[in-house]
């Protein structure tokens, strides 16, 4: 019979020191005082202004706060010719020379690792503690103080994961967002030319290559959202302020609407079962009360949508035989068309090479490359925003009639009319990037909270979303100790020398079970002598 072991020599030797304290009191000195932010947004964004505002707030927080840029690491890789890809090698350009340079470099290194810029980062996190403390670099005993490493800035999901898997609860993503026309007044302040921003936005948001930018993905794993679009420089620092007093446990922060209308349609997007993503949305009446939820899903024969409450009944695809997404199989079915249709031009003429592989090629760059891969025409889930919408017609409980909506995608053009004829005002959205046919289709009825356009009071305003995100809105909300003294005053933090709510423990858990181990045989054995006869 196998003998399971538990750790009873234990290395480090804060445990053998406090061998006589309770494991609760000798693990929570372990919390690191440390915190890692960083910064992800569309080109334009102004990223800059905001991560100053950070380091001033963490400053007065008593950190000390270190500055990583991924830019100044592509810098380096340039100087010692680890990119072996032709790229402009100059280090002195500026504007689109200087933006493409950076691309190009990011996404020659991530052909090597999807996360290698992550890996830098962190290599400069454990040099830059090194350096705080160069006495005690190689011991493990010592707790890390208030240091903060702002890394500036992440374009890739895989080097978020990377990050938050090695840094667990001191790491948090500021996703920084900004409307299109004010991206595109920063690039031209920048000398930068129309149809260079054009390029620079569209590789910016996605490149078809997976080693290539991808930040639409990457934002979608933000803690915390702030828009940039404000004349006014520091009117983001109370959002700001008010994120890292949360993090610090301050006492009667609670969510505002926009939160707790975000928090409720993210929650009512996990019901979905769609093939594509889980989509919600919600309705809140001026009052600040929600009233409809929506999710992307199979619309159900007798009224609603299917769900896990429909048993054998639930005909939602993952449920059918094959388990396949009708939309990707009509879409597929149709690039299939293009495709014969090229052959059997291409069979018509003269043409040098395989005719079957040049017509298949032609078509995959056609659905790549047009809007033909995003079609939803055949898909067979109807949308959150419009599940939200009916279900008060399908319900009579509510009128949509100055209502507030929130989805996590900018709605499309489809759902964006059902939105305006609803007579909703207000559309918080958390996606950087405003699906243009909407506003094409609508640009009357609609406007981007932010442009100079915003004028017609009459006109939905579409908003980016400000605020905790939804993957950390109970961690951040949830009262996790007492708010009251014995006298029933509210207990006041000193914010400068709280512990972060969430704390991260710097040893492996093996070592805690240890620990444990030894004080519970310690007491039994105390028990064991004091009760022997």
């Amino acid at each position: 019979m196998k003998t399971i072991k538990i750790a009873n020599e234990l290395p480090l030797e804060y445990l053998k020191k406090d061998n006589s304290k309770k494991p609760i009191d000798a693990i929570s000195k372990r919390q690191s005082g440390e915190i890692v932010i960083a910064f992800s947004g569309p080109i334009g964004c102004g990223i800059k202004s905001v991560r100053d505002q950070v380091s001033d707030t963490l400053k007065a927080l008593g950190y000390k706060v270190n500055i990583i840029k991924i830019s100044d690491i592509l810098k380096q890789c340039i100087t010692r010719n680890l990119i072996t890809d032709p790229i402009n090698k100059n280090l002195s350009a500026l504007g689109y020379d200087r933006y493409t340079q950076m691309q190009d470099a990011g996404n020659s290194l991530r052909k090597i690792e999807h996360d290698i810029l992550a890996e830098y980062a962190i290599q400069e996190i454990a040099k830059t503690r090194g350096r705080l403390a160069p006495d005690t670099i190689d011991d493990l005993d010592v707790v890390p103080g208030r240091n903060a490493y702002l890394i500036d800035q992440l374009k890739h999901p895989e080097e978020v994961k990377l990050l938050r898997m090695v840094y667990g609860n001191l790491f948090y993503l500021f996703g920084v967002l900004s409307t299109t026309g004010n991206r595109i007044k920063r690039l031209k302040s920048e000398r930068i030319e129309d149809a260079q921003i054009s390029e620079l936005i569209g590789r910016d948001r996605k490149e078809r290559d997976k080693n290539g930018q991808q930040l639409e993905k990457t934002l979608q794993l933000a803690d915390f959202f702030i828009r940039n679009d404000s004349y006014n420089s520091d009117s983001s620092k109370e959002h700001i302020a008010r994120f890292f007093n949360l993090i610090h446990g301050e006492n009667g922060i609670t969510p505002t609407r926009e939160e707790y209308g975000m928090y409720t349609a993210h929650s009512a997007g996990l019901r979905s079962a769609c093939l594509s993503r889980q989509i919600g949305a919600s309705i809140m009446t001026k009052e600040g009360v929600i009233i409809a939820t929506g999710r992307n899903d199979v619309p159900s024969p007798r009224g609603g949508l299917y769900g896990p409450e429909d048993g054998k009944k639930d005909a939602r695809c993952v449920k059918l035989e094959g388990k396949k997404c009708f939309n990707d199989t009509e879409k597929g079915n149709l690039r299939d068309d293009i495709e014969q249709i090229i052959r059997d031009g291409l069979s018509s003429g003269t043409i040098s090479g395989d005719i079957n592989l040049i017509s298949k090629t032609i078509a995959d760059l056609a659905y790549q490359n047009t809007r033909l891969s995003g079609l939803i025409e055949f898909s067979r889930a109807i949308h959150a925003e419009m599940d939200a919408i009916v279900s008060l017609a399908f319900k009579g409980n509510g009128s949509t009639q100055d209502c507030s909506l929130f989805t996590y995608t900018f709605p499309c053009h489809n759902c964006a009319r059902h939105i305006v004829a609803a007579g909703i005002t207000t559309v918080y959205f958390l996606e950087p990037y405003e699906k243009s046919m909407a506003l094409d289709l609508h640009h009357d009825s609609i406007v981007l909270e932010g442009d100079d356009n915003e004028t017609d009071s009459v006109k939905v305003k579409f908003i980016h979303f400000e605020g905790v995100a939804p993957r950390q809105y109970m961690n951040l909300f949830h009262m996790m100790k007492e708010r009251k003294d014995s006298n029933g005053v509210a207990i006041t933090q000193m914010l400068n020398e709280s512990n972060k709510k969430i704390p991260e423990l710097l040893d492996d858990y093996r070592i805690y079970e240890g620990k444990v181990a030894i004080h519970l045989n310690q007491t039994l054995g105390t028990l064991s002598k004091t009760n022997s006869p």
